[in-house]
């Protein structure tokens, strides 16, 4: 219940299982995550009790009986990155994480603050040098009075002018009320795949462009057999991502 509770409060009731299971993917990829950055300030270990589970389920995973990795496993794969930017929101700011990546990096911190129509609305820019096993704190997250219901945070951690570590979190001007993001149109993505064989492995290389004017927000790539079914198990540096107009 208080699952379902969480998941009406941040965007309404939904219509049938199928919607059900994919705005659940919103609720496990902030929770998921939160739970390894938080833990980032003291650098602790942390065990998920249940990786995944061994019959098919819709609780407990990161990645499912039949080896479809969820967004709680993206959202894992984040937080845990040796070189690692993200928001503290107790905080109200912005920290760079070293947990194995090396000493005297020299890093450009930039923080976005975007409105639920991808337009931006704020940026600021902080240079430091991160050493391993440091949290860093940088500079403060400012909010205009007049965004939007629900606005973007993107995080962006860049060495020699490329970037090395990207976040994106939605907030709510009221607090886990996501529930305007619903009315933006559907984005129109185009999708360009290229893919060679690899002895029994084949390795591709997938592009996503948003070709339309509005964000497009948990883009999932999947991978399908002429018969429709999915190709499993899959390995993706990344899923479950988000695209401003253009991008």
């Amino acid at each position: 219940n208080s699952f379902n509770e969480l998941l009406e409060q941040g965007f309404g009731p939904a219509s049938d299982a199928r919607e059900f299971t994919q705005l659940a993917q919103w609720i496990n990829y902030n929770g998921y995550r939160a739970m390894f950055e938080g833990r980032s300030k003291h650098r602790q270990g942390l065990l998920l009790w249940m990786s995944h589970s061994c019959w098919p389920s819709m609780v407990w995973q990161t990645y499912d009986y039949y080896f479809d990795p969820t967004a709680a496993y993206f959202a894992c794969k984040k937080a845990s990155e040796p070189l690692h930017i993200q928001y503290n929101a107790l905080s109200g700011k912005v920290e760079v994480i070293n947990l194995s990546a090396g000493n005297g990096r020299k890093l450009i911190a930039r923080a976005e603050v975007l409105d639920m129509y991808g337009r931006q609305r704020d940026c600021k820019e902080q240079s430091l040098v991160s050493n391993e096993d440091s949290t860093i704190e940088c500079m403060a997250i400012s909010i205009p009075d007049d965004i939007s219901p629900v606005y973007f945070i993107r995080l962006s951690l860049l060495e020699n002018g490329s970037t090395i570590s990207e976040n994106f979190y939605w907030e709510g001007v009221e607090e886990g009320n996501y529930q305007a993001l619903r009315e933006l149109p559907k984005a129109k993505i185009a999708v360009e795949s290229d893919a060679i064989r690899d002895g029994e492995k084949w390795i591709c290389n997938i592009e996503l462009s948003n070709k339309s004017e509005t964000p497009a927000l948990m883009l999932r790539v999947k991978v399908k057999n002429a018969d429709s079914s999915l190709v499993l198990p899959l390995i993706l540096s990344d899923n479950y991502v988000f695209l401003m107009p253009g991008e």
